[in-house]
C-alpha cells in the first residue's frame, strides 16, 4: 500500500459542510470529485493561460501567484458557496489531466508520443521520478487517469505505476523511496505528463 503523508501545499473547496483542515478537506472524495471538476471547467474557459501556468517553474513564487491568479478569474466555474483557496499540487493536477484529455487521439496516444519525444525539464527530484514514471509506463498512466478518484480502479492503477516510480527513484539514486498519498502521487504524474506532452508540442 500506497504510504500516505500530509502534502505540503493543498488546495481546498471551503464549503459551509467542509469544516475540516485544509490537507484532510482536500483528500475526501467529495472534495476530489469537486476540484475535478472545477479544474476541467477551468481547463475548459482557460485553456491557453492553464497550459502556460502548468510549464511553469513549480518551485517559484511567480508561479505560485499564476496559479492563484488562474483560480480567482474563474470563480464562475464552482457552484460551491464559500471561500475558494487555490495554490497547491492537487488543483495543478487536476488541471494537467483535464488539459491532456483535450489531445487529439485521446490521452493515451498523447502520452506515448510524448514518451517517445525529448523529456521536458525538471524542477526537483520528485518531479524527475515523474517524468521517468511517465516516459516508461505511458500505458498504465493513462490508465490511472481513465479511473475514478478514491475508487478501486485508482488504488490499482496507482500499485503498478507505484512500482515504475521505485524504479525510476531508484535509478535516480534515491537515498530513500518515495512516500506519497495516492492524490497526491495521481497530481504528481498528472503536471509531469502535461509538461511532457506540452514540450513535445513546443520542439
Amino acid at each position: 500500500m500506497i504510504a500516505r503523508i500530509i502534502l505540503a501545499a493543498a488546495l481546498f473547496l471551503a464549503a459551509p459542510a467542509m469544516a475540516e483542515s485544509p490537507a484532510r478537506a482536500t483528500n475526501t472524495p467529495a472534495a476530489r470529485g469537486a476540484l475535478e471538476h472545477w479544474a476541467a471547467c477551468i481547463a475548459q474557459r482557460n485553456t491557453a493561460e492553464a497550459a502556460r501556468v502548468l510549464q511553469m517553474d513549480f518551485t517559484t513564487s511567480t508561479y505560485d501567484r499564476a496559479l492563484l491568479m488562474l483560480s480567482r478569474e474563474s470563480k464562475d466555474c464552482t457552484a460551491f458557496r464559500g471561500t475558494l483557496r487555490a495554490g497547491g499540487l492537487l488543483f495543478a493536477g487536476e488541471l494537467a489531466e483535464a488539459l491532456i484529455e483535450q489531445q487529439p487521439g485521446g490521452v493515451r496516444t498523447a502520452l506515448a508520443r510524448a514518451a517517445a519525444a525529448a523529456p521536458p525539464r525538471s524542477f526537483s527530484f520528485t518531479d524527475k521520478v515523474a517524468i521517468c514514471a511517465v516516459r516508461s509506463a505511458p500505458d498504465d498512466v493513462a490508465a490511472l487517469f481513465a479511473t475514478e478518484r478514491d475508487s478501486d480502479e485508482e488504488a490499482t492503477a496507482l500499485r503498478q505505476v507505484s512500482a515504475t516510480m521505485a524504479a525510476c527513484s531508484k535509478a535516480a539514486e534515491a537515498t530513500k523511496p518515495l512516500s506519497i498519498n495516492p492524490a497526491g502521487m495521481r497530481a504528481m504524474l498528472a503536471t509531469a505528463a502535461f509538461r511532457s506532452v506540452a514540450s513535445m508540442k513546443d520542439a
